[in-house]
């Protein structure tokens, strides 16, 4: 009987090791595959970065297959363009600001000047105030992505008469425009009460910008993007009309004899240049040096034409590479790049700059569609709360009592940080 025992005791430890190495083994092949799957998806750049609990944003998919139908593919090598260069600061058009303020009183491009939005030198408001208009300089910012304008709508085409209906919308909202590279440095020039809002315009198409004869020589075309917006700014001072274009390398706009003429129009009417990379390029399957010399060679080539240079990259496809090193910073042919903020192709607003949650690798956009623009303005409406809403000072940051903590220190060092009661009860009247 003892014997019997033993051996059923020796049998139950057997099958008890068996489980045992069953177990690690299907664990072991769950972590290989879910490396593997990691890698292959273009995100593993993420993980390595030691990033992740800043990186929950969705990234699906959803940036075309290919070009737009107004896309003109660039020439093997970059164009090489004569005249003088103007002394644009690195990432700074003249325009500069939010599209609301031409430096010393220039014109809009319609010849009548625009004062500037937001005023340092405005007295601050008392909390009451700043209760009723709701400002928290924690909430988020929408940063909507556009593709080709034609007379229709598409998947990644915006119809005219729709990107019309959207600016529209923005203003009824409360919006007011400023350039993704004063997103990025943080500096959110807006009235109080107004939230901030950028556009961004990806692959540098003819729907975008293109040049035709007027009655005094050569204008925007009104039906483009950007004669759009001129023309709403025009009857709307105050929403501005800054946006950020990402170009590719060869025939931006579709026009190869304008280029530097063009680039120049839109820096000096408050709008600017950022880098979609050479060729356009997937850089999820593109290696380290590849990497550099798609993003390096295309800020070069536009720092060689009008002396200006792009401090953002928006990903083609949101292909994001394995490797983060390059992205921010790199040198080719001699010359040194950095980028601000790295763009992708979704798929919610963007964190607040001055929060933690702020990742200048991982910044999030919202696809320019009537299903996406319903789906997350809606979203503010109804919750107003998760909105940045501006308290019209620039040096200044101003939360609501107790979310100092989401505050990122080194973000708002050089400002002015106000806290007020986030209910009226504490409100002084």
């Amino acid at each position: 009987m003892r014997r019997g025992r033993r051996d059923r005791q020796k049998t139950a430890k057997q099958q008890t090791k068996r489980c045992l190495w069953m177990s690690l083994g299907i664990c072991s092949i769950a972590v290989i595959l879910g490396a593997l799957l990691l890698h292959s998806s273009g995100y593993a750049g993420y993980f390595i970065s030691g990033m992740r609990e800043r990186l929950e944003a969705r990234f699906p998919g959803n940036d075309p297959g290919g070009k737009d139908p107004g896309f003109q593919p660039g020439d093997d090598e970059p164009g090489k363009h004569s005249g003088e260069k103007s002394d644009y600061e690195s990432g700074v058009g003249t325009g500069g600001g939010s599209g609301n303020e031409p430096d010393s009183g220039e014109s809009n491009g319609s010849g009548e000047t625009i004062n500037g939005p937001g005023d340092s030198t405005i007295s601050p408001m008392d909390d009451g105030e700043l209760y009723r208009l709701g400002v928290n300089e924690l909430g988020k910012v929408p940063i909507i992505m556009y593709h080709d304008v034609q007379d229709y709508e598409a998947e990644w085409v915006r119809s005219r008469s729709n990107l019309r209906n959207d600016l529209e919308r923005f203003h009824d909202l409360g919006y007011s425009l400023v350039l993704l590279s004063d997103y990025l440095s943080g500096n959110i020039s807006v009235p109080a009460g107004k939230a901030p809002l950028v556009l961004t315009f990806d692959d540098g198409t003819r729907g975008q910008f293109r040049m035709i004869e007027g009655d005094e020589g050569l204008i925007p075309d009104p039906d483009c993007a950007v004669g759009i917006l001129l023309e709403f700014s025009r009857t709307h001072p105050e929403f501005g009309h800054a946006a950020t274009f990402f170009v590719n390398s060869g025939n931006p706009f579709g026009d190869a004899s304008r280029i530097e003429e063009n680039f120049r129009f839109l820096l000096e009417n408050g709008m600017e240049i950022g880098n979609h990379t050479r060729t356009h390029a997937n850089l999820a399957y593109a290696s380290p040096e590849a990497v550099v010399r798609e993003i390096g060679s295309l800020v070069n080539e536009v720092r060689g034409i009008c002396g200006y240079e792009p401090v953002s990259l928006a990903l083609p496809f949101g292909g994001y590479p394995r490797s983060t090193e390059s992205l921010l910073a790199g040198t080719w042919d001699d010359q040194e790049y950095v980028n601000k903020g790295i763009l992708l192709v979704g798929a919610e607003p963007a964190p607040s700059p001055f929060s933690r949650k702020f990742n200048p690798l991982a910044i999030p956009r919202i696809r320019g569609s009537q299903e996406e623009l319903d789906k997350w303005l809606g979203e503010f409406e109804e919750y107003p709360d998760e909105r940045f809403v501006s308290d019209g000072r620039s040096e200044t940051v101003t939360i609501r009592q107790g979310r100092s903590a989401d505050l990122e220190p080194e973000r708002v060092l050089d400002l002015e940080v106000r806290e007020y009661p986030c209910d009226m009860d504490s409100v002084v009247p």
